[in-house]
């Protein structure tokens, strides 16, 4: 009798994990249809990437929309994307967001001081998309702020395109169970 209670709670146990692993997918699909047709035109330009998995979603988004080269204050286009993301973000329950920046990696001409600056400059815009989500209400114990320098590229920093790719800020988010 007590091998049938142990096998009934540990399916019953499974049956919840389950069922909260696809209502957190189901969350974060919402989540990407919702963003998808409210960033459109970021999407077509290929300003905004969106990569899912099952636990998370990851929004890229290049520096152009957000940031002028070399400067962590946002654009007036870059707040408006985060301010509609916000909105978005404030009614799905989000276990955690984490905001992470990035940058392209300093060429050897132009010194080894560069590094320093490319990861305080990748700090400076992790912290100020996070202070405009905030500001939309979203909540502040969601947020995990990173930042990485040139340390994590997603291309290669020998083209002009690669290092394009490779400053950016990304958001990702992770449903709440």
């Amino acid at each position: 009798m007590q091998t049938i209670t142990l096998l009934a709670s540990v399916l019953m146990s499974l049956t919840l994990v389950i069922g909260c692993g696809d209502r957190a997918e189901q969350r974060l699909s919402q989540v990407q249809n919702e963003l998808e047709q409210v960033l459109q035109t970021a999407l077509r330009d290929g300003d905004i990437r969106m990569q899912r998995t099952s636990d998370h979603l990851t929004v890229v988004i290049a520096e152009r929309l957000l940031f002028d080269a070399g400067s962590s204050e946002l654009k007036p286009v870059g707040i408006d994307v985060l301010k509609q993301m916000g909105i978005l973000f404030k009614t799905a329950p989000f276990k955690e967001i984490r905001v992470v920046g990035h940058a392209d990696k300093a060429s050897d001409a132009d010194g080894s001081n560069q590094y320093f600056e490319k990861l305080a400059l990748s700090k400076a815009r992790a912290a100020q998309t996070v202070r405009v989500l905030k500001g939309y209400g979203v909540d502040s114990q969601s947020f995990i702020v990173e930042w990485y320098g040139d340390i994590r590229p997603i291309a290669s920093n020998e083209t002009e395109d690669g290092r394009k790719l490779n400053r950016r800020v990304e958001i990702v988010l992770y449903a709440g169970i």
